[in-house]
């Protein structure tokens, strides 16, 4: 059975400003100041966009390095973007790759094909259920 993830948030005095622990690492996330935040640490949006993009990144050059193939560097954006379908405006997220060493087209398919398989691509595409667990 796969161990269960775990991280816990906690929002102090400081207006937005939330101490995110994992078992191994801090970090912190803020708000942007339009909307109260001080704007001092990503959003909770960018974050998960952050987790896709090093998730697809990693993925790509696992299986390029198995491949013995030389990527150089690996450039994954991704964007979080309010799109119009059938009437009603829906999330949708655009992931870009490129390379410094560009392989041939039938690599750059193979490769993008492996990336969109990644973890949290996998998680982001299925669905998930959530609940508040009562203390």
């Amino acid at each position: 059975m796969k161990e269960t993830l775990y991280v816990n948030g906690t929002l102090g005095e400081e207006k937005y400003l939330v101490e995110i622990k994992t078992t191994n690492h801090t970090i912190m996330v803020d708000e942007p100041i339009s909307i109260g935040g001080s704007d001092s640490f990503p959003n909770p949006a960018q974050y998960l966009l952050t987790a896709l993009a090093s998730c697809t990144a990693i993925t790509i050059k696992m299986y390029a390095n198995n491949k013995g193939w030389d990527l150089g560097n690996i450039n994954v954006d991704v964007k979080l973007k309010d799109v119009l379908s059938e009437g009603k405006s829906i999330k949708k997220i655009v992931k870009a790759v490129t390379f410094e060493k560009r392989p041939d087209d039938s690599q750059v398919e193979r490769l993008l094909t492996i990336g969109s398989k990644c973890p949290i691509s996998k998680l982001l595409e299925q669905p998930i259920e959530m609940e508040f667990e009562k203390l």
